[in-house]
């Protein structure tokens, strides 16, 4: 018989919940039945958040600093998964970084990969190629998936002392993934993580220092295959907060192409004008404020924060989040 504490459970998968599970379930009549329950936990019964907990037990790939900061079993086994990049340059860990701070801005969460036997360049081209555009629930799945790799891989180390560790299972072989995408795909758009206006914006108006709220937008795309001919698509208000986050239907993706806002200066200068006559002219030296912008077919799942901060005699845009 089997049997696994909570401490070494915890070594192996950073959730608590999945730790308790596992667990609970002692004694087990091998070792390979504990890491089937140990799957079965994983991918059908331990929640959203418990996943992202045991994403933010690791350390960052490459971060060697932290990592020697690890203690006990799990900082044992962290540094033995990336021991192969501990010796990588200077150049390619701060690479690394960076990566993992696009990466975490944009997904959430740290980026998890097995790290066991990778180079720290072969760790590089994952990071990259998965940053990639593709659906947050997508990627989170992917993660959740090389988390798993780790946790059987820690299982099998803590559970046989010097034994070789067997190979995880592939994600495919899991029966409960496609159902568990689902789930996922539900709590991140309950979440605000997805399904929201794809193109979104905002007007500051820096010479009040505040939102600017009630002013028209338009949205327009450029017709394929042609240089100066526009396509209406839709318009919207600004709220009060100056913003409008409703401008297309909730979406994780967007058609390719060249995208035009306008922004109706004019009527906005009106008002500003009868309330500061002093301050604002009565007539916009820019009546309207465009912002061309293009979304490659390669971002057509990424999100497009498009703000305008204008005042009277000038205006700036950038690319928000």
């Amino acid at each position: 018989m089997v049997t696994i504490s909570e401490g070494d459970a915890l070594a192996a998968c950073g959730s608590f919940a999945f730790a308790r599970a596992v667990v609970e379930g002692c004694p087990y009549s091998s070792s390979e039945a504990l890491v089937d329950r140990a799957r079965q936990i994983w991918w059908t019964e331990v929640p959203i958040r418990g996943w992202l907990q045991a994403f933010e037990a690791h350390p960052r790939i490459g971060d060697m600093k932290t990592l020697r900061t690890k203690h006990g079993a799990f900082g044992e086994l962290s540094r033995d998964e990336q021991a192969a990049a501990s010796s990588a340059n200077q150049a390619i860990l701060g690479e690394l970084a960076y990566m993992n701070q696009l990466y975490e801005q944009r997904f959430g969460h740290i980026f998890i990969i097995c790290a066991s036997g990778k180079t720290a360049n072969e760790m590089l081209a994952v990071i990259k190629s998965r940053h990639a555009p593709a659906p947050f629930v997508i990627e989170l799945l992917i993660a959740a998936a090389e988390q798993m790799k780790i946790t059987e891989l820690r299982l099998h180390k803590l559970l046989s002392g010097s034994r070789s560790p067997s190979s995880p299972a592939e994600p495919a072989a899991y029966a409960q993934v496609e159902r568990r995408a689902g789930q996922i795909q539900a709590h991140l758009v309950g979440n605000g993580e997805a399904g929201r206006s794809p193109i979104t914006t905002h007007m500051l108006d820096t010479s009040l220092g505040k939102p600017a709220a009630g002013v028209g937008v338009q949205l327009h795309r450029r017709c394929p295959g042609s240089t100066a001919a526009w396509q209406f698509v839709v318009q919207g208000t600004t709220d009060p907060n100056g913003r409008i986050s409703d401008l297309l239907p909730p979406s994780n993706s967007i058609e390719p192409g060249v995208y035009r806002l306008t922004f109706d200066v004019a009527s906005y200068m009106k008002l500003c004008h009868l309330a500061y006559p002093n301050f604002f002219p009565e007539v916009a030296f820019y009546p309207q404020a465009s912002i061309t912008f293009e979304i490659s077919p390669a971002q057509v799942n990424e999100h497009f924060h498009v703000p305008l901060t204008w005042s009277p005699y000038g205006y700036s845009t950038y690319r928000g989040s």
